[in-house]
């Protein structure tokens, strides 16, 4: 998401007719009971972060917080695999059944300002809860 983009105003995120009309003939080969156009179309934005990667793992800055979120129209897809690496990384400190590497929040901020791994008393590191 971006400064002054779809995000801005509602009404710039709108349906492509072309997609509607593909869809409206997927459906209309397999049942008749889509004959006609739509009564309601519609469009929505789908959670995607600038790289097209989600966000998975530790807030930075925030004790404790942990983010899963941007996953796009993969999200339902990818929630067994993705709840499975985020209770990993929670409970044991890392994922044992996917790299969380490229998926890191942080990854958009200044190399200065990401966090790193352990606890940290204002600047100082002092390791590991367990």
């Amino acid at each position: 998401l971006r400064e002054g983009g779809d995000c801005a105003a509602p009404s710039m995120v709108a349906a492509n007719p072309s997609r509607v009309q593909a869809a409206q003939r997927s459906l209309s080969a397999i049942t008749s009971e889509a004959d006609g156009a739509p009564d309601e179309v519609g469009a929505c934005m789908r959670p995607c972060a600038p790289d097209a990667r989600p966000l998975m793992g530790a807030v930075p800055g925030v004790a404790n917080a942990y983010v899963s979120a941007g996953h796009n129209c993969w999200g339902i897809l990818w929630a067994p695999i993705s709840g499975k690496a985020m209770a990993e990384l929670i409970l044991d400190g890392k994922s044992s059944v996917a790299d969380l590497a490229a998926f890191a929040p942080d990854r958009f901020l200044p190399e200065a300002q990401r966090g790193g791994r352990g606890r940290k008393q204002g600047d100082t590191a002092v390791g590991e809860q367990w």
